[in-house]
């Protein structure tokens, strides 16, 4: 009469329901995983596209499951004015909305170049030419001025904030079409993380080049 009790009193079914319930869970979500194999596409602001599986909407957020490289299956919420479209079963949805007031000023065609020169940004264009240009400069300048702060950590951010100079060229072969050539709304797209990459690569091109140059000139000419 009283084994009951003592089992409760002890935690042991506490314990034995959640191992119930957490097995239970387990099953339910192999079993959705499979109901929900197929893949949709989430084109994201930024140009970046997404293949996942879109497994719920509650208005403003999507809710998202995506399978990293490693192979582990994680789930992501996004809101939808990070959003430009989601195709689910080769039908696109489009979030986006040209809108002037709150900084939308392309059409949805214009904002599919916009997207298109981002993507291309950030997948092709090459920055190393201006980290080994960097490297090369603050060395020898670094080098030669010794062990001066001044020369050693002014030509990097000098070097870097040239940078913002330049107009950035977009070069053909890093163009995922043709039909790109002469756009300048693609090139719109395409400038700010191009832009970003090549100030990056100049800052680390231009530090390391000016350490380098100080322990040059510390190891084999301080007299």
């Amino acid at each position: 009469m009283w084994q009951p009790l003592l089992f409760l009193h002890n935690g042991s079914l506490m314990l034995y329901l959640s191992m119930l319930r957490r097995f239970f869970l387990s099953i339910l979500t192999v079993c959705f995983s499979v109901g929900i194999s197929a893949q949709d596409y989430v084109l994201l602001m930024n140009g970046r596209e997404m293949e996942c599986t879109v497994l719920a909407d509650t208005g403003t957020v999507l809710l998202l499951q995506l399978t990293k490289a490693n192979g582990r299956v994680i789930v992501r919420e996004i809101h939808k004015n990070d959003i430009f479209s989601v195709n689910m079963g080769g039908s696109e949805e489009v979030y986006y909305l040209q809108d002037e007031m709150m900084g939308n000023i392309y059409s949805v065609d214009e904002m599919r170049f916009y997207l298109a020169g981002e993507d291309d940004a950030r997948q092709n264009f090459d920055a190393w030419p201006t980290f080994f240009v960097g490297f090369a400069l603050c060395a020898g300048t670094s080098l030669w001025g010794g062990d001066g702060y001044i020369t050693a950590v002014g030509p990097p951010i000098l070097y870097t904030l040239i940078q913002l100079v330049p107009k950035i060229k977009i070069r053909e072969k890093t163009m995922s079409s043709p039909d790109y050539k002469y756009n300048d709304i693609y090139a719109d797209g395409y400038e700010p993380p191009a832009r970003t990459r090549k100030l990056s690569r100049a800052m680390e091109g231009g530090f390391l080049g000016s350490a380098t140059g100080v322990l040059c000139w510390f190891l084999f000419l301080k007299k």
